[in-house]
């Protein structure tokens, strides 16, 4: 049996919005408890409306933070970083690597690969790794082109 609280938690970690403020709806309203089994979920009728408005304003704080991926120097190299605007991602790979004019991409669907990091050889998404982080923005690691593996390169400053 899944629970209702192992459902909501598991929307909230993966950006699910939907899913997770419709939870939040039924929890907060009294339709369901969240150590119930998930499939009573099933049997509710949910306010869209609500739900929706709630989407709207973020309630719940869903995807603010996001995978920006930035196109090294090195040829088919590139720099993965989570934060809230592509504007601190360009910032953070600059003073970091002081490699400039360099393109930033939006990459939010990368977020559910499995990657392996090359330092600890724990393999994981984006979205467990990003648990584990307190300040954002943050460098991610350098990822080849078409491969899995994460690696965290030397700083510029620290060469």
């Amino acid at each position: 049996m899944i629970t209702v609280e192992e459902l909501f938690d598991y929307a909230v970690d993966t950006d699910m919005s939907l899913t997770a403020h419709s939870i939040f709806w039924a929890i907060t309203n009294h339709k369901i408890r969240m150590d119930e089994d998930c499939e009573k979920l099933k049997e509710i009728e949910f306010d869209q409306e609500a739900i929706q408005q709630s989407m709207k304003k973020n309630t719940l704080r869903i995807g603010e933070i996001k995978l920006f991926v930035v196109k090294s120097i090195q040829p088919n190299w590139y720099a993965f970083y989570l934060g809230k605007k592509e504007a601190d991602a360009y910032r953070l790979h600059s003073e970091t690597f002081r490699e400039t004019g360099v393109k930033v991409t939006h990459a939010d669907r990368l977020m559910t690969n499995l990657l392996t990091f090359a330092e600890s050889g724990r393999e994981e998404s984006l979205y467990e790794y990003r648990k584990r982080v307190m300040q954002f923005p943050v460098y991610v690691g350098h990822v080849e082109a078409g491969k899995r593996l994460v690696h965290r390169v030397l700083e510029a400053r620290e060469r």
